[in-house]
């Protein structure tokens, strides 16, 4: 799986940002996002032996409406609704501010549509990557290069929009039923 002493910079790093986004949220009267305890996804047989055997440390879905959904915690979409007019909590909203209502994930129950198996794991971080140089280079700390084809593909068609994923570092298996 992932590199302890990479594991424990993460770590660190996730407890500092999380720590100064709840001071900046307690301050300006900003929940912070309700955990998920388990995320219940559906996933290929394949890449569930790949995340097994250690080959595979990063899942990822699109930024769909389906997905925004699920992960995104309402109460700060509304709160932010209501405070739309104040100009010091829309500019902390989104992804990369302190008003982010993506809601962290402790642990994913993968399983095939017919629940024939499973394979449960511990999330790491949970976060966003965007389909550019940047966001490939950033997941290749954990081995994971699955951006970077569709990188080149959008810079060799100078493509501006470039897509949105959630992303998912998992941090190891806790249980299954498959064999490898």
């Amino acid at each position: 799986m992932i590199d302890p002493q990479i594991k424990q910079t993460l770590l660190n790093s996730i407890a500092e940002i999380n720590a100064e986004r709840k001071a900046w949220c307690d301050t300006h009267g900003v929940p912070m996002p309700e955990p998920i305890e388990s995320l219940d996804l559906i996933l290929k047989k394949e890449f569930a032996l790949q995340i097994l055997k250690g080959e595979k440390n990063v899942e990822f879905r699109s930024m769909t409406q389906h997905y925004m959904n699920r992960l995104f915690d309402k109460r700060l979409g509304d709160f932010l609704d209501k405070h739309a007019d104040n100009a010091e909590i829309t500019a902390e909203y989104g992804m990369w501010g302190n008003c982010d209502e993506l809601r962290p994930v402790k642990t994913i129950h993968f399983h095939n549509y017919n629940n024939d198996w499973y394979l449960d794991v511990e999330v790491l971080h949970n976060g966003y990557a965007i389909a550019n140089k940047e966001g490939a280079e950033s997941l290749h700390l954990y081995d994971c290069y699955d951006l970077d084809d569709l990188v080149e593909e959008l810079d060799q068609k100078d493509e501006v929009d470039r897509p949105v994923f959630f992303t998912f570092i998992i941090s190891k298996v806790l249980a299954t039923n498959l064999v490898v």
